[in-house]
């Protein structure tokens, strides 16, 4: 980006940060694109694996569901990290506690078989309710710019070779390094780990992967 779009950015940040909704849809529009192609990629393998049912979500509605997240986040200590990597780890960290909530909703079924399902999703407390109720601020296939992605047929055998060979978390600390080109020690900031232990994973991940674990992306 060029030195007058950094600054207009960052001026749109710090007017998100006093509560601007649209200087915030401003600041995370050049994003979109890639957060959505992302999406896809983690929708399928969370469906490979059954912890999300087909379309449900799509991969509009969980970018949607990260950008109320990332809304609600706007000032935690983490958003010292540059946007795009924060953004791309909080995908994989939303994608995660969706499949969690969809376990327990699927726990409570084969426990209540004599009774009907609960008409709603099951929380934790008071905070995870509000944020899954959002009925305003769904993502609309509009408003996303599209990015430049791998083909559907790449994709999907990227996405079974990694079902089958990683580690969730290692997958996580893996395609953020090296597809997504986020520096390591980006990535143990965003996903809440020691620099030692993502530093490990991602070895451990490319081992896995047969590309050798000496790489260096710190």
């Amino acid at each position: 980006m060029s030195g007058d779009t950094d600054t207009k950015l960052d001026n749109a940040w710090k007017a998100a940060l006093r509560g601007d909704r649209e200087a915030f849809q401003r600041t995370v529009r050049p994003y979109l694109g890639e957060l959505l192609g992302t999406a896809r990629h983690e929708v399928r393998y969370r469906v490979a694996l059954g912890h999300f049912a087909a379309d449900d979500p799509t991969p509009e509605e969980l970018v949607g569901e990260v950008l109320v997240q990332a809304w609600r986040e706007r000032q935690s200590p983490q958003r010292s990290l540059p946007l795009r990597a924060w953004l791309l780890a909080l995908l994989y960290r939303v994608a995660h506690k969706l499949s969690r909530r969809a376990a327990r909703l699927r726990r409570a079924r084969i426990e209540s078989l004599e009774a009907p399902a609960p008409p709603e999703p099951i929380y934790d407390d008071d905070e995870e309710f509000w944020e899954w109720y959002q009925p305003d601020e769904m993502l609309r296939r509009e408003d996303v710019i599209e990015a430049r992605t791998l083909t559907p047929e790449e994709e999907a055998g990227v996405d079974e070779e990694l079902t089958r060979a990683l580690d969730p978390r290692a997958r996580e600390v893996f395609l953020l390094c090296e597809l997504h080109r986020v520096p390591l020690t980006q990535v143990a900031v965003a996903l809440g780990l020691p620099l030692e232990e993502a530093a490990h994973l991602f070895e451990e991940a490319r081992r896995d992967l047969g590309l050798g674990g000496d790489k260096n992306l710190i």
